[in-house]
């Protein structure tokens, strides 16, 4: 117990102190001395999480909050001890056959500390990538094509009048309705095929195939180009985005393609931004206008370009395909080497930035009534019974089933022409929700050949791609209220109204009456 000489030692020292450094330099040296606290606290954690042994557990540098993909499946690739080898590529599922150059530029890139517990912010976002100049990124081009495995010849499926063969759900006049037996034979890899791809009657497709384009303009798709960037918006779902960041070299010699519905094209002639002459522009975009669409559902539609480049652009080497509400926001060039160049991968795409298994993926898009319920059940039951089963490290080193699937990176080659044409298949026959039918695609493909598909982190994409809400949500959008800041106090000394505030009273205003004007007729009148 404390005595009472004691306690007024204690309180004559306290006293001194604060009449020595005074109440504002107390403040400030408590406030020093709670941040230099924090970043002690902070160091620590820091130092615990990075000599753990199982650190790709615990790093959430892109921390996607308590209900979304685990991040150690999500990151494990690139904090994990296992990555430093040269058997994966970081982050994806991808196998390099052949190393790329020891002395790369981005060799030493890694991703920065995580920030303490309490300071990660919730939500998905983008995380640092490792680009090149897209001079130099150019210079990575391949001179020569990936290698196929197996499949060197791929041919497609000719009819003037496809007639479905077999009753049930799924199929199109346009897809030529092919059979379970159809089907089954287009995973059967063999060194030459012939299968469904779309486009079924008419001699070329785009021309009398639905989906059908002007006869000067498919002259144009014929043209050999290295790389384009396409995309498309069909029912004015959603408004076109400039890119921005873009090399002029890219500018000279890169195509923007957008595909539009004459619906979508009516809407775009109305906009200060469109071009209507002989080469109909929006900013880089050239505008192709698809006539006689062969779905009443735009989505569905908007799967011909995404699934079939490389139908529509025969003579194309490499594709980028953005869904209409994303915004590039780097060079084509840069993104090329740095998703398949460098890692000497056919085709690219992100994973699903929270889930990663077709099950659960299919009971988020009941619940957010993306399709109807009926339809999404017919088509998992079916997988299913294919031998489709859900997501668990037993798959590793794939990451994920479930693919993010608004951007589409690819070399146009045989097998992956085979990948995206099985692919539509599924979509045609199915739901027009292509994340369901990826996983079937992939795997059916994977059980016949040695090849794999780059499924980067979502992170990444959202650092080459900017996301915008769809055309007819920002349309209800409100325009957010102004609010106005309230007026700062004005100090002593200032003129208001040519006097000065001196926040005292003038003299002589004491007593003063305010009188009161009274009108003719008044009350006071007599």
């Amino acid at each position: 117990m404390l005595t009472s000489n004691s306690k007024e030692k204690e309180r004559s020292l306290s006293l001194l102190c604060c009449w020595y450094l005074g109440r504002r330099r107390s403040a400030m040296l408590l406030l020093l001395s709670l941040a230099f606290a924090v970043f002690i606290l902070g160091s620590y954690t820091i130092n615990k999480e990075s000599n753990s042994p199982d650190i790709h557990q615990s790093i959430e540098t892109m921390s996607l909050g308590s209900n979304q993909i685990p991040l150690s499946r999500e990151l494990s690739s690139f904090f994990s001890e296992e990555s430093s080898h040269d058997d994966h590529i970081r982050g994806s599922d991808v196998d390099i056959i052949h190393p790329p150059p020891s002395n790369h530029p981005c060799d030493s890139f890694s991703f920065p500390p995580p920030p303490p517990p309490g300071f990660r912010r919730p939500g998905p976002r983008p995380c640092p990538v490792c680009y090149l100049s897209p001079k130099e990124a150019l210079a990575h081009m391949p001179k020569h094509p990936f290698e196929s495995p197996v499949l060197k010849n791929l041919t497609y499926v000719h009819e003037d009048t496809p007639v479905k063969r077999e009753e049930g759900k799924g199929g199109s006049e346009f897809g030529g309705y092919p059979s379970l037996q159809d089907r089954t034979n287009s995973f059967d890899i063999k060194e030459s095929m012939t299968l469904h791809c779309g486009f079924v009657k008419g001699i070329k497709p785009g021309h009398q195939t639905g989906f059908d384009i002007d006869d000067d303009i498919l002259s144009e798709l014929d043209q050999f180009h290295d790389v384009i960037v396409a995309s498309a918006i069909f029912g004015k779902y959603d408004i076109i985005q400039e890119p921005v960041n873009i090399s002029e070299m890219a500018r000279n010699n890169i195509p923007f393609y957008m595909f539009v519905d004459e619906e979508t094209h009516s809407y775009l002639k109305n906009t200060s931004s469109y071009s209507d002459d002989n080469n109909k522009r929006v900013g880089l975009w050239r505008i192709i206008v698809v006539h006689n669409v062969p779905y009443t559902d735009a989505r569905r539609n908007g799967k011909i370009p995404k699934l079939l480049l490389h139908r529509l652009f025969p003579n194309v080497r490499y594709s980028i395909w953005l869904d209409a509400k994303l915004q590039l926001v780097v060079d084509p060039y840069q993104i090329l080497e740095r998703f398949l160049w460098r890692t000497n991968s056919s085709i690219a795409m992100s994973r699903h930035y929270r889930r990663f298994d077709v099950f659960v993926e299919a009971e988020a898009n009941k619940a957010a009534r993306k399709y109807d319920n009926a339809s999404i059940d017919y088509q998992v039951e079916f997988y299913k019974k294919e031998g489709l089963t859900p997501y668990t490290d037993a798959k590793l080193p794939i990451t994920s089933d479930v693919p993010e699937g608004c951007t589409i990176i690819r070399e146009h080659i045989p097998i992956t022409n085979l990948f995206t044409c099985v692919w539509f298949n599924e979509v045609d026959r199915f739901t027009s929700r292509d994340q369901l039918s990826f996983a079937i695609a992939r795997d059916k493909i994977r059980e016949k050949v040695d090849w794999s598909i780059n499924m980067f982190l979502d992170c990444e994409r959202r650092n080459f791609v900017e996301q915008v809400y769809h055309r007819d949500v920002l349309m209800n959008m409100k325009p957010p209220s102004r609010v106005l800041p309230e007026p700062l106090p004005l100090p002593r000394g200032k003129l208001v109204g040519g006097r000065a505030n001196t926040g005292k009273k003038i003299p002589g205003q004491r007593g003063r009456r305010r009188h009161r004007k009274v009108s003719a007729g008044g009350r006071n009148m007599r």
